[in-house]
């Protein structure tokens, strides 16, 4: 059974910033971030404990053709996917803890 996919509030602003990023490049190609966003989202709907565990219980789900990784937490009892963060991949991983301040 697929899970629940929930997001945190500032998911919504990591999208915009990445879109917009690659709309001034080509709106095609900010189609296509999106479009391999919603792949994995639906990758990890389907098997959200396929992707690599790193830190406490954050699983980080890349994408396919951008450097981007989709940081949740899967809550098994609740069949709950939580999404905390979609971080370019330069990003350094501490100031995700930092910003979303997650405990384990």
């Amino acid at each position: 059974m697929k899970a629940k996919i929930e997001y945190l509030p500032f998911v919504k602003n990591d999208l915009e910033e990445a879109f917009i990023w690659y709309k001034k490049i080509n709106p095609k190609l900010a189609n296509r971030f999106i479009q391999d966003y919603k792949t994995q989202i639906k990758h990890i709907s389907e098997f959200p404990l396929s992707c690599e565990q790193k830190f406490k219980s954050i699983r980080i789900s890349f994408l396919n053709s951008f450097p981007f990784g989709i940081h949740y937490k899967y809550k098994k009892t609740e069949n709950i996917v939580v999404v905390y963060a979609v971080f370019h991949t330069s990003k350094n991983p501490e100031l995700f803890e930092t910003e979303t301040k997650i405990t384990s």
